[in-house]
């Protein structure tokens, strides 16, 4: 725990840990602000007892956390309310301007509801009223716990959005490589700065051979080296064009120590916990031997290398990266590095089709109508104007256009949407070099984007020009996509409760991701089942009313329990627990502990890799926007029960003092007038003993009002000296021959004055009261005040109690007949109020003590 408002400042460069978790897996970090340092103290070392792999860092000024947060890396921050020139919310402020997503808990032993309003209001992660209940730390280490976890989980989904973003960016800019090389290389960047392998080389395929191209600044030239195909992991990825992952090999097979997972029992052997080879999907082949086929192929070059992936790209090479760690590399590495190099397939061939047209310009109008893609030619027509030519069979199917019904300027219209930019066709005549261009054209199935290749060729009687078309549509489609998904991720944290974002969720897979049908399961602990929370109308018109679902219940409950996503390409071929109507395809996309989404549709082999990765993706949008709306939930419900107890004691102070102080002040009126009127003496000694239960009646409502008034939660602490407030006390208080021996004048809590001196008359009052020795040469009694590690106590040394000291502090309870037996009921609740923990010891006397966390 460090409390040194000076320590572990690290200067501008600390900003780089801001937002991310400590590297290697080590302890989180929580600041805790607290103007008092004991209060500060006590919750960080309950924080570090009770939550895993965290360090506490505590400052008594607001100034010294801001330094904190600005300068360290910070991964929560625990803030009291009333502090010293800047309160929590201004604290809050300040933090959110630094770190807009730093975690801030409100832990204030001041609640109220204005308070816990400002706070939601202000975006709070939590607020916890620092209370009397010995459980108020597990409280606070489990929100701090929760806020820890939630922004590790939002910390991985923005990691997965980037990267995800990243690669469809590298896609884009992979398309528009010039060269087979340039994309190897490309890969090699990219698998640096998005998926951080540092030690990674690119091989091409050249015929039989596979020729190192590219590779990281930490890979030597010592360290590569050129593979036959077939040979080594890096020769049967691209023989077999299947991704091989070895999470174990051993330069040196004598040494069985090498062999070993370090976190595996010796006993091991390395054909259990050796490689692991996958095929292309990503399953394991199901071979006995398949898990050590990856370390028995390995031919490594350097001698330091314990793990590594290597992926085929396409039928062109192979990518590899490899570490000198033990597994180091996960599902997800696989998965997107199976990804770049798909991305980097695709676009070297694109390249190959691209180098194929300029090699072949000279030929290109032999083949020129069975080219795959849309290819329009142009030549000169009469000043600088120009005509078609010939389009091929892709152009006009693509189009709907084409050179025999159709002119130039009319096709020109038709498909470049107003307000593009139109390439230059004389500059491109002028400098006789082809042009690339990312376009949007006008289709027969609307809008969509292309990568345009303008290559002029020169015949012998005119220079004509090709506009070659590559559709990237579906590309830019999920660019698209993903910007809307985070759209609609914030709309979601706007909404309301759970049903609201299961509602929105539904609607995003159908209006965003375009997936046929959809919905929302939600887990309801009560009946162990999956309730059908929010189904589209395209789901019920394929499915039917369907019911709740509980464990054994097919794929949808097996999602939901193993937490991982599960795809079925044919229902037909498959058997299932239940039944899914006209769907023939399935898709379901756990959501954490909430629940599921399932998503279907009529086709089968509908949900391919991309569907499933957007799938994913909104998925854990849902999921956080879940968590958010259970906790919004939970301080509402905590706002509401607060207000309805607010109203309670409101309506019971006005019942005893409208209700029953009118009607008493009418009796005593009445009694008045019948004392005027009779001369009896007995009849006015009797009108004297209903005078006196006037008097009683008097002085229960007046408790009774006070017990109502001190139950409320106290809204301003200040920090009161207790020797001062119980010497006010006590000269309000018939003391008889009682002494008071004061605490010492250093003794403050933070307390209402008011309040905590009417807590103080009481205690008095019932000591000597009740504390008195009866015996008549007895000394009067001596009531003490005193401070506890945690908070202070009131004690006397009279006879103490005759009845169960519990039983004292209830309402009404008194062993004096003439005692109202509220006192000890309003010092009860005079405590409860400004959130103590109130505990009567009866021993010598009576003893009251109070622990306020100070």
């Amino acid at each position: 725990m460090d409390t040194d408002p000076t320590d572990g400042r690290g200067g501008p460069g600390a900003d780089a840990f801001r937002g991310s978790e400590p590297a290697g897996g080590g302890p989180r970090r929580v600041l805790l602000v607290d103007d008092e340092p004991g209060a500060a103290d006590l919750a960080a070392t309950h924080v570090e007892r009770l939550v895993d792999r965290v360090e506490t860092v505590t400052r008594t000024a607001p100034a010294d956390a801001l330094d904190v947060v600005r300068e360290e890396r910070v991964d929560c921050v625990v803030s009291d309310y009333n502090m010293p020139g800047t309160d929590g919310l201004e604290l809050l402020e300040a933090v959110r301007a630094i770190d807009p997503g730093l975690p801030f808990v409100l832990f204030t032993g001041r609640g109220s509801e204005e308070i816990a309003s400002e706070a939601i209001s202000a975006g709070v992660t939590d607020y916890l009223q620092n209370g009397v209940g010995r459980d108020r730390y597990e409280i606070l280490a489990n929100s701090v716990e929760n806020a820890l976890d939630r922004r590790r989980a939002e910390r991985d989904l923005r990691e997965v959005n980037a990267k995800v973003t990243a690669i469809h960016e590298f896609a884009t800019e992979v398309a528009a490589a010039e060269s087979a090389d340039e994309v190897f290389e490309r890969v090699v960047g990219a698998a640096e700065g998005i998926l951080e392998f540092d030690r990674c080389v690119t091989a091409r395929r050249l015929d039989d051979r596979l020729v190192p191209t590219a590779r990281s600044a930490n890979v030597g030239e010592d360290e590569v080296r050129t593979f036959d195909l077939g040979e080594g992991v890096v020769g049967t990825t691209a023989a077999e064009e299947r991704t091989i992952v070895v999470d174990n090999l051993s330069v040196d097979p004598a040494d069985p120590d090498d062999l070993e997972d370090p976190e595996t029992p010796s006993g091991a052997s390395p054909s259990e916990e050796g490689g692991r080879r996958e095929g292309s999907d990503g399953g394991d082949d199901g071979d006995a031997d398949a898990s050590a086929d990856g370390a028995e192929l390995a031919d490594p070059v350097a001698d330091n290398i314990r793990s590594a992936i290597s992926v085929p790209i396409g039928s062109y090479g192979v990518f590899q990266a490899v570490s000198d760690g033990y597994a180091a590399f996960d599902e997800g590495d696989v998965e997107f590095a199976e990804l770049l190099a798909a991305h980097a397939a695709d676009a070297l061939e694109q390249l190959e089709t691209e180098n194929a047209l300029r090699a072949e310009r000279d030929k290109l109008s032999a083949f020129f109508r069975d080219l795959p893609l849309p290819v329009i030619r142009t030549a000169p027509a009469e000043g600088a104007d120009r005509r078609i030519d010939a389009t091929n069979e892709a152009f006009e199917e693509t189009f709907g256009l084409s050179e025999a019904d159709h002119g130039y300027e009319e096709i020109h219209d038709a498909i470049i949407p107003e307000g593009s930019d139109p390439i230059d066709a004389s500059g491109v005549l002028e400098d006789g070099e082809p042009v690339r261009r990312e376009v949007r054209r006008q289709t027969t199935d609307g809008l969509r984007d292309f990568i345009l290749n303008v290559i002029p060729v020169d015949r012998s009687e005119e220079t004509i020009v090709y506009n070659v078309y590559a559709d990237i549509d579906d590309q830019k489609r999920v660019e698209r996509t993903l910007r809307r998904l985070h759209e609609t991720t914030r709309e979601m944290f706007r909404g309301g409760d759970r049903e609201e974002v299961a509602a929105l969720a539904t609607r995003a897979a159908i209006d965003i991701l375009e997936f046929p049908s959809s919905g929302v399961r939600l887990y309801d602990p009560e009946t162990d089942a999956l309730l059908p929370t929010a189904i589209s109308e395209e789901a019920t018109e394929a499915l039917g009313e369907r019911p709740a679902f509980g464990p054994g219940d097919g794929r949808l409950w097996e999602a939901f329990e193993t937490g991982e996503p599960i795809v079925v390409d044919d229902l037909d071929a498959v058997d299932t627990a239940i039944g899914y109507g006209e769907h023939r395809s399935l898709l379901v996309v756990p959501l954490g502990d909430h629940g599921v989404m399932p998503l279907g549709s009529r086709e089968p082999g509908f949900f391919d890799d991309t569907a499933v990765q957007l799938a994913r993706v909104l998925g854990a949008n849902v999921t956080v926007a879940l968590n958010h709306a259970q906790r919004t939930a939970q301080l509402r419900e905590r706002d509401a029960e607060l207000q309805r107890e607010i109203d309670r004691l409101e309506k019971f102070a006005g019942l005893v003092s409208h209700d029953l102080r009118n009607p008493l002040n009418v009796a005593a009126g009445r009694l008045g007038i019948a004392r005027s009127a009779v001369d009896d003496g007995e009849a006015l000694d009797e009108l004297d003993r209903i005078g006196d239960a006037h008097d009683r009646m008097e002085e229960l409502i007046d408790d009774l009002l006070a017990l109502a008034r001190q139950g409320r939660t106290v809204d301003e602490l200040e920090t009161v000296s207790l020797a001062d407030a119980a010497a006010r006390a006590w000269q309000t208080v018939d003391t008889a021959d009682a002494t008071l021996d004061p605490p010492g004048s250093s003794l403050t809590v933070e307390a209402d004055p008011e309040r905590l001196r009417t807590l103080l008359e009481n205690l008095f009052t019932n000591s000597v009261e009740h504390g008195s020795n009866p015996a008549p040469d007895a000394g009067g009694v001596t009531v003490s005040v005193g401070a506890l590690p945690d908070g202070f106590y009131v004690a006397d040394d009279g006879a103490g109690f005759d009845i169960d000291p519990e039983e004292a502090t209830e309402y009404g309870t008194s062993s004096d007949p003439r005692g109202t037996g509220f006192g000890l009921a309003i010092v009860r609740e005079i405590a409860a109020a400004h959130g103590w923990e109130f505990e009567v010891v009866d021993g010598d006397g009576a003893r009251f003590e109070f622990r306020t966390g100070d």
